[in-house]
């Protein structure tokens, strides 16, 4: 017969400490949760992702690197770090396809242009810029389409899509612009749009039906650039 396995033998003290030890852990992961909860919602005083954005907008802290844009007539298009003879540009995010939020904000950008076509002397300098986030189907002539459809003004309003998708991703990370797939050949994306300075930087955000204030914002930031 073979003699009975004893059970391993067990320290006592790694018995003791044993549950002291899990606890601690626990109290460290906890710990490491708030202490990056804290640092996400700056204190937690910023639980939203816009509100977040708002408050990087207010340290200028985003900045949006210069990609290579192409414009809807096929070429390159000059933006911020570029474009000398613009020093601020109202931006915002949209797909072609799009049948809401996008066409809103056609029809918002359309406003701003007669805006600027009615007052140009004190809106130098700003440009309108609509960033296609569908780089598979917004080429120069969807882009065109676009244009046509809310009648943009190329001297004051540009349709653009970047040149790669490492660009694209690049703007959209820089800026914080969230674009999600909808699963219906479609996305679902920020809504906003942003004044950006000519060095790229991220100087003010506003949701899509406050663009009276953006282009205030604007003009006041073009009479900075040109006193």
């Amino acid at each position: 017969m073979k003699p009975a396995r004893r059970p391993p033998a067990t320290s006592p003290n790694g018995a003791r400490w044993a549950p002291v030890a899990s606890a601690l852990l626990c109290l460290l992961m906890v710990a490491a949760l708030v202490a990056g909860l804290g640092h996400w919602t700056v204190g937690f005083e910023r639980w939203t992702f816009e509100s977040r954005r708002l408050w990087q907008v207010e340290q200028q802290v985003l900045q949006a690197p210069a990609i290579e844009l192409i414009g809807s007539d096929g070429t390159p298009l000059p933006a911020w770090r570029s474009d000398a003879a613009a020093p601020v540009y109202l931006v915002d995010f949209i797909y072609t396809r799009c049948p809401g939020v996008c066409q809103s904000l056609g029809s918002h950008y359309q406003q701003m242009q007669r805006e600027l076509q009615e007052r140009p002397e004190p809106a130098a300098g700003i440009r309108l810029l609509s960033v296609s986030i569908d780089r598979a189907y917004d080429q120069p002539a969807a882009l065109t389409r676009y244009a046509r459809r809310h009648q943009a003004d190329a001297r004051w309003w540009q349709l653009a899509v970047p040149a790669s998708d490492e660009a694209a991703n690049a703007l959209q990370r820089a800026l914080g612009v969230v674009v999600v797939p909808d699963g219906r050949g479609g996305f679902n994306h920020n809504g906003a749009v942003h004044l950006i300075d000519a060095q790229g930087r991220l100087r003010g955000l506003f949701d899509y039906a406050r663009w009276p204030r953006a282009l205030d914002a604007a003009r006041a930031l073009a009479a900075e650039a040109h006193p």
